[in-house]
C-alpha cells in the first residue's frame, strides 16, 4: 500500500491526465462535427452544380435542335421563294441585256441570302454558347464532386480521431479512478493506524461500520436518481443529429416519455436557470455545486412547463417541470445532461 503522499500525487498526476484527455477530446468532437458540417455542404454544392450541368447540357441540346430548325426553314423559304417569285425565277431564265434591270431583279436574292446567312450565324453562335456553358457547367460540377469526396474523406479522418480520443480519455478516466480508490485506500489505512495507536484496547470500540463511510462513489455512479420515466430513445454520444444531418456529439440522453409527464431533479441544488434556450427550447439547468470533488450541473431540457424558478432550492426527486417538445426536437422527450467541471458527460454514469 502506498503512502498518502505518493497516492495523492499519482491521484494528482491522473487528474491531469484526464483533463488533458478530456480537452483532446472535446477538441476532436468538435473538429468531426466541422469535417461533418463541410461534407454536408460540399454534398449540397456538388448536387447543385450536377443539377446547373443538367440544365446547361438541356439548354445546349435546344439550341443545336434551334439551329437544324433554323437552315431548314430557310431551306423550304428560299425553295417556296424561287418557285413563287417571278423575278427570282427570271434570274434563271435566258440573260438580261439591261445590268440595270439585273440589279433591280436580283436584289431578292441577295436580301435572302442576307437573311439567311445572319440567321444561320445567330443560330451557330447560340450552338456554341450553349456547348461552351455545358461544359464549363460540367467542369464546376466534376471539381464539386472532388470537393465533396475530399471533405467526406476528411470527415471520416476526423471521425477516426474521435474515436482514438474517446478511447483515450475513458483509459484516463479508468485511471483516475484506480487513483482516487488508491487514494482513498491509503487514507483509509492511515486513519486506521492513527486510531489504532489512539485506541490500543480495540475489544471496547464500536466497529459495527467496519470503517467504512457514506461518502458517494469517486465515479459519480448511482449518485443520482431518474429524472423521468420512459425508455432511453437517444443515449449519450456521437450521432447523426436527426433534423441537420451533421455527425456530432449527442450531449444527453434522451428518456422518450409524453408530453406532460413529470420531470424530478436528480439531485440536491439550486435552480440556476428556468427560460426559453434556442434549439434546447425550454431548459432547466441545477447547479448541484461539489459532488465527489467535482463541479456538477444538470440540464433538463424540451420542457413544456416549468415547476420551478431560478434561484430555488430542490431536494433529489423534487418536481421541477414537465417533459415536452419545445425547440429543437422530432417528439416529445426528455433530453438530461450532466455536466462535470463544465464538460458534457455521459449521464448514465451517475444514475442509479
Amino acid at each position: 500500500m502506498p503512502s498518502v503522499e505518493e497516492a495523492q500525487a499519482d491521484l494528482e498526476s491522473a487528474q491531469a491526465a484526464f483533463t488533458t484527455a478530456q480537452q483532446t477530446e472535446q477538441a476532436a468532437q468538435q473538429r468531426a462535427e466541422q469535417a461533418s458540417q463541410a461534407a454536408a455542404d460540399a454534398r449540397t454544392a456538388a448536387d447543385q452544380a450536377t443539377a446547373r450541368a443538367e440544365r446547361a447540357r438541356g439548354e445546349s441540346t435546344d439550341a443545336a435542335a434551334a439551329a437544324d430548325t433554323a437552315r431548314e426553314t430557310l431551306g423550304r423559304l428560299a425553295a417556296h421563294a424561287y418557285m413563287t417569285n417571278s423575278e427570282l425565277s427570271g434570274l434563271m431564265q435566258l440573260g438580261i441585256a439591261d445590268p440595270e434591270e439585273f440589279q433591280a431583279r436580283s436584289t431578292g436574292v441577295s436580301e435572302l441570302m442576307r437573311v439567311q446567312d445572319s440567321v444561320l450565324a445567330e443560330a451557330a453562335e447560340s450552338r456554341a454558347n450553349a456547348t461552351d456553358a455545358a461544359s464549363r457547367a460540367d467542369g464546376h460540377a466534376a471539381a464539386a464532386a472532388e470537393s465533396a469526396a475530399a471533405a467526406v474523406e476528411l470527415s471520416e479522418q476526423a471521425t477516426a480521431a474521435l474515436d482514438e480520443a474517446s478511447t483515450a480519455s475513458a483509459a484516463a478516466s479508468e485511471q483516475l479512478q484506480k487513483a482516487r480508490e488508491i487514494h482513498a485506500a491509503a487514507e483509509q489505512a492511515a486513519r486506521d493506524r492513527e486510531e489504532a495507536e489512539n485506541q490500543p484496547d480495540r475489544g471496547d470500540r464500536d466497529d459495527g461500520d467496519n470503517g467504512t463511510t457514506d461518502t458517494p462513489p469517486p465515479s459519480g455512479d448511482g449518485v443520482f436518481q431518474r429524472p423521468s420515466s420512459g425508455s432511453i430513445t437517444s443515449p449519450y454520444g456521437m450521432r447523426v443529429h436527426p433534423l441537420t444531418g451533421v455527425y456530432k456529439l449527442h450531449s444527453g440522453t434522451d428518456f422518450g416519455a409524453a408530453c406532460g409527464t413529470p420531470v424530478y431533479a436528480a439531485y440536491p441544488g439550486t435552480v440556476d436557470s428556468a427560460s426559453y434556450a434556442g434549439a434546447y427550447g425550454n431548459r432547466i439547468e441545477i447547479s448541484h455545486g461539489d459532488v465527489n470533488g467535482m463541479d456538477v450541473t444538470t440540464t433538463y431540457n424540451h420542457l413544456s412547463a416549468f415547476s420551478s424558478s431560478r434561484g430555488q432550492s430542490v431536494a433529489a426527486g423534487d418536481l421541477i417541470g414537465r417533459v415536452g417538445t419545445t425547440g429543437s426536437s422530432t417528439g416529445c422527450h426528455l433530453h438530461f445532461e450532466v455536466l462535470v467541471n463544465g464538460n458534457f458527460t455521459d449521464p448514465m454514469g451517475w444514475l442509479q
